[in-house]
């Protein structure tokens, strides 16, 4: 058995095809004695890659796109969320949405996990021609502590995961306005990467890797969620079991784990916000930041 640790910047639902592969022995078949950890302060994985606690990396494609050019080289390999899991919340229902009702209101975004929840959402914005200048952020905290402040009173729209949203909306705390997955489309949101060396290992290690994990999304595409019981209950036992099966199927029904493959056109769309929003000079191309060698591999 060849070792294979994955460090993931969270450990949530949206990551669930990984979790599927171990359930079911996928990594095992492939001679993958898999393990994955998810640090407290998501800054960590790039030191366990760095290290090598971890041969690979789960997390946002901005972060080999920002170092590309400055300093570290980490390729991209493949997707694990083909759409942007997030969604704007508000706290009435709120019929026939548009992005400019954003306009006089402020917005609030965590950002302690990451940047993609404003600047996804921003680009967004933008492309639908909002007034960026009358519209006003909160942002760069916690989700939980945003989540809280926001339920408190603050600010009139919240950016957050389509879990959380699913149990806001279960409580009547809160409604979806806006889902990122439908209204931005294809959007490598959370991808794989590590580096040259790992991925030129002889023993196809990443390629067996990807193998495993398509085998989850097959499994996925042809099962309800309800068949997943035990272990949505055992990964997350503070949700609300019954609940989350409905969230799994929404999922599967958006289209989040259609594709192994990094999409060259949610690359593209995606660099173009990044540069936009000055995360990176110029999009690099797309064979610059990813190898989509061991995806295609596996896929049919």
């Amino acid at each position: 058995m060849d070792r294979l640790h994955v460090s993931a910047t969270s450990h949530w639902p949206n990551y669930l095809p990984e979790y599927v592969a171990r359930e079911f022995g996928y990594y095992e078949a492939e001679g993958l004695d898999f393990s994955r950890s998810a640090p407290d302060d998501w800054t960590q994985v790039l030191t366990d890659l760095e290290t090598g606690t971890a041969n690979v990396v789960l997390g946002g494609l901005w972060v080999p796109a920002m170092y590309h050019g400055r300093g570290r080289g980490y390729r991209a390999f493949a997707q694990l969320n083909a759409r942007n899991p997030k969604a704007l919340v508000t706290r009435e229902k709120v019929a026939d949405f548009d992005w400019k009702n954003l306009e006089g209101k402020i917005v609030v975004a965590p950002g302690a996990g990451g940047t993609a929840p404003y600047v996804h959402t921003a680009g967004l914005m933008r492309k639908a021609g909002v007034d960026m200048s009358k519209v006003r952020w909160v942002r760069d905290l916690s989700g939980s502590m945003l989540t809280e402040l926001f339920l408190g009173g603050m600010g009139d729209a919240l950016v957050t995961d389509l879990v959380n949203a699913a149990y806001l909306e279960h409580r009547q705390q809160a409604f979806v306005a806006v889902r990122h997955d439908r209204a931005g489309g294809l959007m490598p949101n959370s991808v794989y990467y590590t580096t040259d060396e790992v991925l030129a290992r002889e023993d196809r290690l990443i390629e067996r890797f990807c193998r495993a994990l398509q085998q989850s999304l097959d499994w996925l595409k042809a099962h309800d969620a309800a068949e997943l019981t035990d272990l949505l209950a055992r990964e997350w036992p503070g949700l609300d079991t019954k609940v989350l099966i409905g969230v799994v199927d929404d999922l599967r029904s958006s289209g989040i784990w259609d594709d192994l493959r990094i999409s060259e056109d949610g690359y593209g769309e995606w660099m173009r916000i990044l540069a936009e929003d000055g995360l990176i000079d110029a999009a690099p191309a797309y064979d610059d930041l990813v190898d989509s060698r061991p995806a295609s591999a596996v896929t049919s």
